[in-house]
């Protein structure tokens, strides 16, 4: 009785020791983290601040108080014929007609937009813009029954400036 009374005691113990050990090291694996998480927080703001450059330029922080949806369509064989026409809020004037390897930056007022394509389908996109804030939308030609489908969907500035250099701006033909 005695020998079990005392294993259960030295086992409570070597489990105290355990958790206090696993204790101090995740304290100590997170006090050793934090300069990392944030010299790459720092990084990450300095990054989202800095202009992109294009091909035709850069891109830099939208006006004060405004907000900035960059499309873009990469510059791939699928559907290179095709444009892809982004329309804003069932309105039926374009914002612009991307071919293939083309960008645009629509400088726009915060709050939600939804941005669209037509084609065989069409394809909405909606979203709520913040004021100060770039946003990126790829546009893609997918597989239709007939001909190519024009897909808009939410990006990222990295995907985006992996691939600006390549990428020239759209110029929009004057109307007559």
């Amino acid at each position: 009785m005695k020998r079990m009374g005392f294993l259960m005691v030295a086992a409570a113990a070597g489990l105290t020791l355990a958790l206090a050990a696993s204790a101090s090291a995740q304290d100590a694996a997170e006090t050793a983290a934090a300069p990392a998480v944030a010299a790459a927080a720092a990084v990450a703001a300095d990054t989202a601040q800095a202009p992109i450059a294009t091909k035709s330029g850069s891109i830099s922080a939208p006006p004060a108080g405004k907000a900035q949806v960059v499309f873009w369509r990469p510059g791939t064989i699928m559907g290179a014929a095709l444009g892809c026409t982004v329309r804003e809020n069932e309105d039926t004037n374009e914002i612009a007609r991307l071919g293939s390897g083309k960008y645009w930056v629509h400088v726009t007022d915060p709050g939600k937009h939804v941005f669209y394509t037509t084609g065989e389908a069409t394809d909405k996109l909606n979203m709520e813009l913040e004021p100060d804030e770039t946003y990126f939308v790829k546009c893609a030609i997918g597989m239709g029954v007939m001909s190519g489908r024009a897909q808009v969907s939410p990006s990222d500035r990295a995907t985006f400036a992996g691939r600006a250099k390549k990428m020239s701006l759209w110029q929009p033909k004057e109307k007559k």
